[in-house]
Protein backbone atom coordinates (compact mmCIF):
# COMPACT_ATOMS: atom_id res chain seq x y z
CA UNK A 1 0.00 0.00 0.00
CA UNK A 2 2.68 2.49 0.90
CA UNK A 3 5.31 1.59 -2.04
CA UNK A 4 7.03 4.86 -1.35
CA UNK A 5 8.52 3.14 1.73
CA UNK A 6 9.98 -0.12 0.05
CA UNK A 7 13.45 0.19 0.34
CA UNK A 8 15.63 -0.60 -3.05
CA UNK A 9 17.24 -4.07 -1.95
CA UNK A 10 17.90 -7.22 -3.06
CA UNK A 11 16.19 -9.06 -0.23
CA UNK A 12 13.50 -11.69 -1.66
CA UNK A 13 9.84 -10.32 -1.26
CA UNK A 14 8.12 -12.94 1.53
CA UNK A 15 4.31 -12.74 1.89
CA UNK A 16 4.39 -10.50 5.20
CA UNK A 17 4.43 -7.07 4.96
CA UNK A 18 7.76 -5.33 6.28
CA UNK A 19 6.71 -3.76 9.93
CA UNK A 20 7.13 -0.46 8.73
CA UNK A 21 4.32 -0.66 6.32
CA UNK A 22 2.21 -2.13 9.04
CA UNK A 23 2.74 0.49 11.76
CA UNK A 24 2.14 3.00 9.11
CA UNK A 25 -1.51 1.48 8.02
CA UNK A 26 -2.06 1.78 11.98
CA UNK A 27 -0.70 5.00 12.20
CA UNK A 28 -2.93 6.35 9.27
CA UNK A 29 -6.20 4.47 11.06
CA UNK A 30 -5.16 5.72 14.17
CA UNK A 31 -5.03 9.34 12.59
CA UNK A 32 -8.80 8.29 11.63
CA UNK A 33 -9.52 7.89 15.36
CA UNK A 34 -8.02 11.17 16.34
CA UNK A 35 -10.05 13.48 13.56
CA UNK A 36 -13.08 11.51 14.08
CA UNK A 37 -14.31 13.54 16.73
CA UNK A 38 -13.66 16.61 14.70
CA UNK A 39 -10.09 18.07 16.73
CA UNK A 40 -6.74 16.18 16.94
CA UNK A 41 -6.26 16.81 20.50
CA UNK A 42 -2.50 17.38 22.08
CA UNK A 43 -2.70 13.64 23.50
CA UNK A 44 -4.27 12.40 20.65
CA UNK A 45 -1.45 13.76 18.87
CA UNK A 46 1.09 12.80 21.10
CA UNK A 47 0.98 9.15 20.83
CA UNK A 48 0.32 9.48 17.07
CA UNK A 49 3.87 11.15 17.15
CA UNK A 50 5.40 8.20 19.27
CA UNK A 51 4.51 5.75 16.68
CA UNK A 52 5.41 8.00 14.23
CA UNK A 53 8.93 8.08 15.66
CA UNK A 54 8.91 4.36 15.49
CA UNK A 55 8.77 4.27 11.77
CA UNK A 56 10.85 7.31 10.63
CA UNK A 57 13.65 5.09 12.79
CA UNK A 58 12.42 2.46 10.41
CA UNK A 59 12.76 3.97 6.98
CA UNK A 60 15.39 7.00 7.78
CA UNK A 61 12.67 9.63 6.62
CA UNK A 62 11.90 12.75 8.69
CA UNK A 63 8.83 12.33 10.92
CA UNK A 64 7.29 15.70 9.86
CA UNK A 65 7.40 13.83 6.52
CA UNK A 66 5.66 10.87 8.00
CA UNK A 67 3.24 12.74 9.26
CA UNK A 68 2.22 15.39 5.87
CA UNK A 69 2.20 11.41 4.20
CA UNK A 70 -0.44 10.18 7.16
CA UNK A 71 -2.30 13.28 6.70
CA UNK A 72 -2.61 12.94 2.95
CA UNK A 73 -3.22 9.39 2.28
CA UNK A 74 -5.84 9.88 5.27
CA UNK A 75 -7.64 12.87 3.31
CA UNK A 76 -7.24 11.19 -0.06
CA UNK A 77 -8.46 7.89 1.14
CA UNK A 78 -12.32 7.24 0.68
CA UNK A 79 -12.53 4.02 2.39
CA UNK A 80 -11.16 1.13 4.63
CA UNK A 81 -11.28 -1.44 1.95
CA UNK A 82 -7.18 -1.02 0.84
CA UNK A 83 -6.32 -0.86 5.04
CA UNK A 84 -9.07 -3.99 5.50
CA UNK A 85 -7.52 -6.35 3.04
CA UNK A 86 -3.55 -5.19 3.84
CA UNK A 87 -5.01 -6.04 7.52
CA UNK A 88 -6.52 -9.43 7.30
CA UNK A 89 -3.64 -10.88 4.67
CA UNK A 90 -0.76 -10.05 6.78
CA UNK A 91 -1.66 -8.90 10.22
CA UNK A 92 -2.11 -11.75 13.41
CA UNK A 93 -4.56 -12.28 15.53
CA UNK A 94 -2.11 -10.73 17.93
CA UNK A 95 -1.08 -8.19 15.85
CA UNK A 96 -4.79 -6.86 15.26
CA UNK A 97 -5.52 -6.73 19.07
CA UNK A 98 -2.36 -4.40 19.07
CA UNK A 99 -3.52 -2.68 16.55
CA UNK A 100 -7.46 -2.07 18.25
CA UNK A 101 -5.88 -1.77 21.42
CA UNK A 102 -3.47 1.15 20.05
CA UNK A 103 -6.68 2.51 18.47
CA UNK A 104 -8.88 2.52 21.82
CA UNK A 105 -5.69 4.17 23.34
CA UNK A 106 -5.65 7.53 20.53
CA UNK A 107 -9.47 7.23 21.18
CA UNK A 108 -9.76 7.91 24.89
CA UNK A 109 -6.07 9.76 24.97
CA UNK A 110 -7.87 13.04 25.45
CA UNK A 111 -9.87 11.75 28.55
CA UNK A 112 -13.06 11.41 26.68
CA UNK A 113 -14.28 8.57 23.76
CA UNK A 114 -16.56 10.00 21.42
CA UNK A 115 -19.62 7.75 19.31
CA UNK A 116 -17.74 8.71 16.38
CA UNK A 117 -14.57 7.26 17.79
CA UNK A 118 -15.97 4.38 18.89
CA UNK A 119 -18.37 3.38 16.52
CA UNK A 120 -14.92 3.78 13.85
CA UNK A 121 -12.98 1.47 15.52
CA UNK A 122 -16.24 -1.01 16.15
CA UNK A 123 -16.85 -1.04 12.66
CA UNK A 124 -13.10 -1.36 11.51
CA UNK A 125 -12.85 -4.56 14.14
CA UNK A 126 -15.41 -6.26 12.97
CA UNK A 127 -14.01 -5.53 9.37
CA UNK A 128 -10.91 -7.35 10.18
CA UNK A 129 -12.88 -10.36 11.71
CA UNK A 130 -12.65 -9.32 15.64
CA UNK A 131 -15.28 -10.58 17.73
CA UNK A 132 -17.17 -8.14 19.91
CA UNK A 133 -16.48 -9.64 23.36
CA UNK A 134 -12.66 -9.66 22.34
CA UNK A 135 -13.49 -5.94 21.17
CA UNK A 136 -14.79 -4.75 24.86
CA UNK A 137 -11.92 -6.74 26.53
CA UNK A 138 -9.45 -4.17 24.55
CA UNK A 139 -11.65 -1.37 25.31
CA UNK A 140 -11.77 -1.75 28.72
CA UNK A 141 -7.72 -2.48 28.89
CA UNK A 142 -7.21 1.11 27.01
CA UNK A 143 -9.86 2.88 29.83
CA UNK A 144 -8.30 2.01 32.28
CA UNK A 145 -5.03 3.60 32.08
Amino acid sequence: MFNFFKKNSSEKNNDKKPSFEIELTAAVLAYEIARSDGDIGNEELSLLMDEIKIISKKVGKDEKEIYKIIEIYSNDSVSFYEFVEDINSNYSKEEKHSLLKFMWDIAFADGKLDVNEERLIRRLADLIKIKDIEVLKLKDSARIK
